[in-house]
């Protein structure tokens, strides 16, 4: 059931039982949107809708903001700091400090005509009749205005403008607002300043608050009144001077207490759209969303499910170890977030990644792109979904965040141990401390699925032969399986296998470690040999052409079955085309020939960068040499054949015999797998 009704704006933004999901996304819009907004409310155009979620909790309403952050966010601002106005419409409309009201003037209502679509006489008559014969900073003739009795849309529009030349000519202390409440010399401690850059300001946003709080509580507004509302609230230090004080400046102070006023009523005026559902599930929110919203974010299920009570449930702050406090602090500041020291349930999968670090099956992403961390986080619930309550759907996440048998605290942590114990008992079998040299990492080589499939069923397999650690005999079974499982995965993420499955896929994988071992039947030497050799005669997998994207984790696998590191260099690692491909292009080649494995090597970018397009026998640096011969198996006394790309199939027919010897039945592969 749904329900959609207007509400006051007003009552919207101050509204204390709307919350937002835990997961908040950084504020996305700029000030552009932010100042066209403002153009909206204050022409009355409708401001769209919004969708929050009812629900109850212990006898209280809870409304979950699931749409609607962005204007929400925008109009608070305005409310709560009128300079917000003014800094959007400064870059909306790009006037500068020096610039004269006449010339602010004129660029607001060119502005607005292109934005709005005035015709011009139309236009033309809005300045004639309304806003050429505005005193530069006098809005006292809109002393009457009401907000419900807006008759001509320019009148709206009139006072936007007036507040934006209010406000001009801000200076390091103070502005056009906040200059007539400099009552600083008057007072022990002014309680509306702030510290800019080592600079005591007055803040537009604490002045507004005070100036919200002598209007609620005086009804008259008069120098006296003024004078005694400061005084209980401030020590006065100067009483004469602070009474002259405001006597002088109360026309300006009386003008800034109307202009207040009157914003307000137009936030308590204008409407808002509200669609409120109650108790949905989060497939009902995500089809809301595509429906009324989109051109707007698509949130993930995770996002969608933050918003459930289940999930805020609060955890002892004082209890939480400090590395959780860190680890919980640092994912909001990294999304622009201020939130007070608190952590609910729902931060600990959120930060489950970062509190691993780096490791080498699932990436480490960019905390400065919001997209990334949103990859984080989402993969961080899958994978304590998939360890605690064998599936990593949307249903399974729902239902770990209602799972009473887990003590979060004790298990959470417990569980980060166990998860680093478990990367080094891997890491005992050779194949894995080579695979770590190449910094790369399973979720790079294949995709999510396989990544938070092969985490996993580690993780139960460790778990089920006793948690194993480097000098444990079951520690060797462990790491054994560990490659099985990789190899079967580069395997099927090859042949396709994994094409178009992920989630239900991971649920069912996990579903057979817990009964039989058959997630652990190798692939045997003849398919790897069959795939390799129709790399080589037809340059394809399973039909499909090959690319770099397919025969990158076939390059890694096969360095690290040949026990070979990555280099230590700073650089990243990139695939070199040997025979460059600028030659197989002249000369007409098909281009997925030149992408076979067989002409591929991992060089640093440095190595890389320095080779481009150069062809073999163009290559002279001793330093350069070294490094092809380490990784692209090719001696100098070669240079001159392979610089032919007419001998392609010669180098092909030589790096086919390096693959051969490895992936054979006799080959290091098989030799890892049985041993």
């Amino acid at each position: 059931m749904y329900e959609i009704r207007p509400e006051s704006v007003k009552t919207f933004i101050l509204d204390k039982n709307i919350r937002l999901p835990r997961f908040q996304r950084k504020q996305t819009w700029n000030e552009k949107k932010n100042f066209e907004l403002c153009i909206s409310l204050f022409k009355e155009y409708p401001l769209g809708v919004t969708i929050v979620n009812l629900e109850k909790k212990d006898g209280i309403d809870i409304r979950w903001l699931l749409d609607g952050r962005q204007r929400r966010n925008a109009l608070l601002k305005m409310y709560e700091d009128p300079e917000n106005i003014y800094l959007w419409a400064k870059k909306y409309i790009k006037f500068k400090n020096s610039d004269q009201p006449d010339d602010i003037r004129e660029m607001f209502w060119n502005t607005i005509n292109e934005y709005v679509e005035y015709d011009e006489d139309e236009l033309n008559g809005e300045l004639d009749n309304d806003s050429e014969d505005l005193p530069e900073n006098d809005i006292s003739e809109y002393n009457d205005f009401e907000a419900n009795d807006m008759s001509n849309f320019s009148q709206g529009l009139d006072f936007l403008l007036s507040i934006i030349l209010m406000i001009h000519n801000k200076k390091n202390k103070t502005t056009g607002f906040t200059k007539p409440f400099d009552i600083s010399g008057c007072v022990k401690k002014l309680y509306y300043t702030d510290i800019e850059n080592g600079t005591q300001i007055l803040s537009s946003k604490k002045l507004k608050s005070f100036i919200d709080q002598y209007r609620i509580e005086e009804e008259n507004c008069t120098p006296d009144t003024f004078y005694d509302f400061i005084d209980s609230r401030m020590t006065i230090t100067e009483p004469d001077k602070l009474k002259k004080l405001i006597k002088n400046n109360w026309d300006d102070i009386f003008e800034r207490l109307k202009l207040i006023e009157r914003f307000d009523s137009i936030l308590s005026g204008s409407k808002i759209g509200i669609i409120e559902v109650k108790e949905i599930k989060f497939a009902d929110s995500q089809k809301i969303f595509n429906i009324i919203n989109t051109k707007g974010e698509k949130l993930s299920a995770v996002e969608v499910l933050s918003a459930k009570p289940s999930w805020n449930t609060p955890i002892m702050y004082s209890d939480a170890p400090a590395e959780m406090q860190q680890a919980v602090e640092a994912f909001y500041k990294d999304m622009g977030i201020n939130v007070e020291k608190s952590i609910v349930k729902w931060d600990l999968p959120a930060t489950l990644l970062r509190r691993i670090g780096k490791n080498y099956i699932i990436q480490t992403y960019n905390t400065e792109n919001t997209s990334e961390l949103s990859k984080e986080l989402t993969y961080g619930f899958k994978l304590l979904s998939g360890i605690l309550e064998n599936g990593i759907k949307k249903e399974d996440i729902d239902k770990l965040s209602k799972d009473k048998n887990i003590d979060w605290l004790s298990k959470y942590e417990s569980l980060i141990r166990e998860i680093s114990s478990m990367l080094r008992t891997m890491e005992s079998f050779t194949y894995f401390k080579f695979f770590k040299t190449w910094k790369t990492s399973v979720m790079e080589l294949t995709n999510d699925s396989i990544a938070l499939n092969f985490f996993i069923l580690a993780y139960k397999d460790w778990d089920r032969k006793g948690k194993p650690d480097i000098s444990d005999s079951n520690a060797k079974v462990f790491a054994k399986n560990c490659f099985i499982l990789w190899d079967k995965l580069i395997y099927e993420y090859l042949t396709l296998k994994w094409k178009g499955s992920g989630d239900s896929k991971v649920g069912k994988n996990i579903s057979e470690i817990n009964n039989t071992d058959r997630v652990y039947k190798a692939v045997s030497a003849e398919e790897w040999l069959r795939l390799l050799e129709e790399i080589k005669e037809h340059y394809t997998i399973f039909g499909e052409n090959v690319c770099i994207k397919n025969m990158k984790p076939i390059l890694y696998h096969f360095y690290c079955l040949n026990s070979i590191a990555g280099s230590d260099s700073i650089y990243d690692i990139e695939i070199d085309h040997i025979i460059p491909k600028d030659l197989f292009i002249k000369n007409g080649i098909d281009e997925k020939i030149q992408n076979s494995i067989y002409n591929l090597g991992l060089l640093p970018k440095g190595e890389n960068i320095s080779k481009s397009n150069r062809k073999l026998n163009e290559i002279h640096d001793d330093w350069l040499i070294d490094q092809i011969r380490k990784y692209e198996f090719i001696e100098p006394s070669e240079y001159e054949l392979y610089s032919d790309v007419s001998a392609y199939n010669k180098l092909y027919d030589a790096h086919y015999e390096l693959f051969k010897d490895v992936f054979g039945e006799h080959g290091k592969r098989n030799k890892l797998i049985f041993d």
